[in-house]
């Protein structure tokens, strides 16, 4: 997968203000997606909101350069597979951070040939901590493409690795944003094996981030033109 070929099917959609009408996938291999969602992202910061499940979002909390706050995001608690994640992208040399999250497991209403019966899917809002980077879709796309080769056959241990693109509704010292959300599944025969394979794409995940410069970003190849 090539980043220009990735900006060549997002062409048409970088001057809209608002998501698109409908969803678009951009790239896709096996268990791994990328796509440009119809929803918006967050807007930053956001307060507490409820979900019709009962489960509740506790709400936006600076994680950036403080890895002990981690400690105290409730969607984590429990999940230390999770907050080490968190803290790593959350690290003060990391050019990306997260801004939200969630995890649970899910019954799989048809139990599968190969005994999958449980599935664990998490959530992970993204964006670039220098805020005018999330201007440019470009960043966005570079960001994801990195992500998804982390993942790599992760189909082979029963896990998903799916990667939107979103409009984001506020965030503070940009004009027209854009975030990641990076959904991981992990399928297993129980809630053990589910959570163990679910930890292997975040692990490899994780040590991606680690490995981003600080000044991770697109850099126009010289003698191109600017993508309209």
């Amino acid at each position: 997968m090539m980043i220009p070929e990735l900006l060549a099917a997002c062409q048409r959609y970088r001057i809209l203000a608002a998501p698109p009408a409908a969803s678009d996938v951009l790239w896709n291999e096996k268990t791994r997606t990328i796509a440009l969602s119809n929803s918006w992202g967050p807007a930053v910061p956001y307060p507490p909101v409820p979900h019709e499940d009962g489960r509740q979002n506790h709400g936006y909390l600076l994680l950036k350069g403080n890895p002990e706050a981690v400690n105290h995001i409730p969607e984590a608690d429990g999940w230390p597979e999770l907050q080490d994640f968190l803290k790593v992208i959350n690290a003060a040399q990391c050019p990306i951070e997260s801004v939200g999250c969630e995890i649970a497991y899910f019954p799989v209403k048809e139990a599968a040939a190969n005994g999958i019966a449980v599935r664990l899917g998490s959530y992970i809002d993204v964006i670039f901590t220098e805020s005018s980077l999330n201007d440019d879709m470009e960043n966005a796309l570079l960001l994801a493409s990195n992500l998804v080769q982390a993942a790599k056959q992760c189909e082979c241990w029963w896990s998903s690795l799916d990667i939107e693109i979103q409009r984001l509704r506020y965030l503070a010292g940009t004009v027209a944003p854009w975030g990641l959300m990076m959904r991981v599944i992990g399928h297993g025969r129980d809630e053990e094996e589910a959570r163990k394979l679910w930890a292997e794409t975040i692990s490899r995940l994780a040590k991606a981030v680690a490995a981003l410069p600080q000044d991770f970003r697109w850099h126009k190849p010289k003698g191109s033109e600017a993508v309209a």
